[in-house]
């Protein structure tokens, strides 16, 4: 298999044959139509720009001849040498130069180069990798300027591609064939995305326009290669390089100047770097690895780990080919990647959990998943890893340990190092969103309180982050206490370091309204009060109520939106304004002079007694919070200090609980005299029961079933 291929729709779309046809009058047909395609690609460029903008303002700058020391090991120089002496594409002479590159283009950059330039450039990798790598056809290099890759997007159905100047394929274990368009090649098989421009002598490459679109290509790599621990990129010129460098501590931008003759190693090291058969000289996690089918597609995977507190090695099996959960974005964030595992040693599903966190991060959700070893309504963890990587190793940027970072918060000019650590735990269903009955919510949400609870007093530890989102349903017949499980606690501190702890932190929607005022304290000089359990108990509200205005039955939604759902979202800009009036709204629902009815708004669907139940809890979140308003207004500590008393703690959440307790007994009951009023029906219309064979005669007296009036 040749390391250089030349693909093109254009091809693809072409006959066989040569046709010759008569000039025909659709010239101007094929102008406007050539128009009106620029037109909607400018315009989808435009929206994928606007899913990578907020993570452009970390982009850090290489540390001096940072590339010298990137793939060293590659080639030595007289390796490197005894090449250029015998490429046809190099002029090793007076010049030394890759012949037919350095041409006398316009003042400015081009995006667009000639297609000769781009033919050039592809050659000269080809040739690269064929002379001094050792790639046994699994790498080569295609030239994608007439392909669509196209795009993996949540919650769109819209169509969006890219189409760089060349793409190096890959195949092997992190790679598979693209499901969409008629080529082999993807986002889901690139080792690297290169761009090739028309520069000026002595002209860096370093436009927005390069940034931006390459950010847009590492995101779908990181998308597409769930195992991805950092992207590197090319935008090549006819003088210099612009690299670029992604992973979850942001972007680092590199210039390589002159890569015909000072710089031309680096150059070659480069290029074999980026088509290396090393995964891991690629970014990707080697712990997990695939299995590929007759059609180049995942068929099947295996991760491993090493537990830190045995250091025992253990392989589990990847249950699905997709990640369950995964971060939109995978640089300058915490690029939680989230997998189903299977345990074959003890036949059961398991979820293993990576995610990133600043390095000096006290709190890791490693530690208090500890905290929480045994506790009923909370996430149970097997094994963890407090360290499976780190971006300073990546050499690009210069490192600069936590304790010599001087001014660190507002620090921006060197990145900070992120770790990774992987968690596996013990698997149950999905978020509560996906209830499939009144009674199953209820009963889900009262244990993830209860769960909440238990953290709080016997883990000593507050989760901070109350969110549908980070409640799953129970296993399937699991008992009370476990029918709804709190997961998530990378947010969660101990008791101990909350007083003084200000920062506003969790899902937007559900934020109290003592965390928004926290959140705008520097705007509006309101004093701060601690992020505290009535805090959490407050989000907890929130839960039920938006899933009762939203949900009109399992996986049913009140269409339209009711007025007080759409009034919510439309407060969640997360800006100073937006949370300004995100703040008016919930003091209105919640502290206004006049209560008001929060059922207003709920879908038909929900029982009295939930409907109970939501006037219950508001009536305590309303007196929680006036009484919290009241201690910040006058600054009263001493009250401050009785509402986290353990006793007063645990009689908070009693009242919490109870309400739950008693509508589920309610819903029970309701239920029963449902079936009571159905055969009471049956029977006043004649009808008899079919024969069950028990021996037990059809004209026998009906007997009325009993619901036992708990949860089981």
């Amino acid at each position: 298999m040749p390391s250089f291929r030349v693909q093109s729709e254009a091809q693809n779309e072409r006959p066989t044959a040569l046709a010759v046809s008569a000039p025909t009058d659709d010239s101007h047909n094929e102008e406007a139509e050539k128009a009106a395609a620029a037109f909607a690609f400018a315009a989808m460029l435009e929206k994928q720009k606007e899913r990578v903008a907020e993570h452009l303002s970390l982009v850090y700058d290489c540390a001096p001849r940072f590339s010298e020391g990137l793939y060293q090991r590659m080639a030595t120089d007289k390796r490197i040498e005894d090449f250029l002496h015998q490429c046809p594409l190099y002029d090793n002479g007076y010049n030394r130069e890759w012949t037919g590159i350095k041409l006398r283009g316009p003042n400015g950059l081009q995006w667009d180069p000639r297609p000769e330039m781009v033919d050039k450039i592809a050659t000269i990798i080809a040739c690269i990798m064929e002379a001094l790598g050792d790639h046994a056809g699994r790498r080569w290099v295609v030239k994608t300027q007439d392909m669509k890759l196209f795009h993996e997007e949540k919650y769109t159905t819209e169509v969006n591609y890219s189409s760089p100047s060349l793409v190096i394929v890959g195949e092997g274990p992190s790679f598979e064939r693209p499901k969409h368009g008629s080529h082999d090649v993807g986002f889901t098989n690139a080792t690297t995305c290169i761009d090739v421009v028309t520069n000026p002598r002595r002209q860096r490459i370093n436009d927005r326009e390069f940034l931006e679109r390459h950010a847009i290509y590492a995101r779908q790599i990181f998308i597409q290669q769930p195992n991805r621990r950092f992207v590197r990129t090319l935008v090549i010129g006819n003088y210099s390089i612009q690299f670029f460098h992604f992973d979850r501590s942001g972007i680092h931008r590199g210039h390589i100047g002159d890569f015909h003759k000072v710089n031309v190693k680096t150059f070659i090291r480069l290029i074999l770097g980026l088509s290396s058969l090393d995964e891991e000289d690629l970014g990707l996690d080697s712990s997990i690895q695939w299995q590929l089918n007759n059609e180049g597609r995942k068929a099947r995977g295996i991760l491993t780990t090493t537990d830190d507190e045995t250091k025992v090695k253990k392989t589990y099996s990847i249950a699905s080919l997709q990640p369950l959960f995964y971060s939109n974005c995978g640089f300058s964030s915490r690029g939680t990647t989230c997998w189903a595992l299977w345990d074959n040693e003890n036949e059961r599903q398991l979820l293993v959990k990576d995610s990133w966190r600043e390095e000096g991060t006290t709190f890791a959700e490693f530690k208090n998943l500890q905290k929480a070893k045994g506790l009923e309504g909370v996430a149970q963890m097997i094994s963890y890893e407090a360290n499976h990587g780190e971006t300073k190793d990546s050499g690009v940027t210069k490192y600069i340990p936590q304790e010599e970072r001087t001014s660190y918060h507002s620090d921006r000019s060197t990145p900070v190092n992120q770790i990774c650590s992987r968690i596996v735990m013990e698997r149950y269903g999905w978020d509560v969103n996906h209830f499939e009955s009144e009674k199953q919510l209820l009963c889900a949400l009262r244990d993830a309180i209860a769960g909440h609870k238990n953290l709080y007093l016997k883990g000593k530890t507050l989760h901070r982050d109350f969110a549908y989102q980070n409640i799953v349903l129970g296993e399937p017949g699991a008992p009370a206490g476990q029918q709804g499980i709190l997961i998530d606690l990378d947010l969660a501190r101990p008791i101990s370091h909350i007083k003084g702890v200000v920062d506003a932190v969790g899902h937007t929607l559900f934020y109290s309204i003592g965390i928004i005022i926290n959140a705008t304290s520097e705007h509006t000089g309101a004093s701060l009060l601690p992020h505290d359990y009535l805090d959490d108990l407050q989000s907890s509200f929130y839960v039920i109520a938006m899933l009762m205005y939203e949900c009109d039955g399992p996986h049913r939604y009140q269409n339209p939106r009711p007025e007080i759902l759409v009034d919510w979202f439309s407060v969640m800009e997360e800006t100073v304004p937006g949370m300004l009036q995100h703040l008016e709204w919930k003091k209105k629902f919640i502290i206004s002079e006049t209560p008001v009815d929060p059922t207003q708004g709920v879908a038909p669907y929900w029982s009295k007694a939930s409907r109970k139940l939501l006037r219950g809890f508001y009536s305590f979140t309303r007196e929680m919070a006036k009484a919290k308003e009241l201690i910040r207004t006058w600054r009263d500590e001493r009250q401050y200090e009785e509402l986290l008393t353990e006793s007063t703690v645990r009689r908070n959440y009693d009242r919490v609980l109870q309400m739950f307790d008693v509508a589920i007994v309610q819903l029970d009951k309701e239920k029963e005299k449902a079936v009571e009023a159905s055969l009471i029906r049956a029977i006043a219309k004649g009808k008899k029961r079919k024969v069950v064979h028990d021996g037990t005669d059809e004209n026998e007296e009906l007997a009325v079933p009993t619901i036992r009036p708990r949860r089981d």
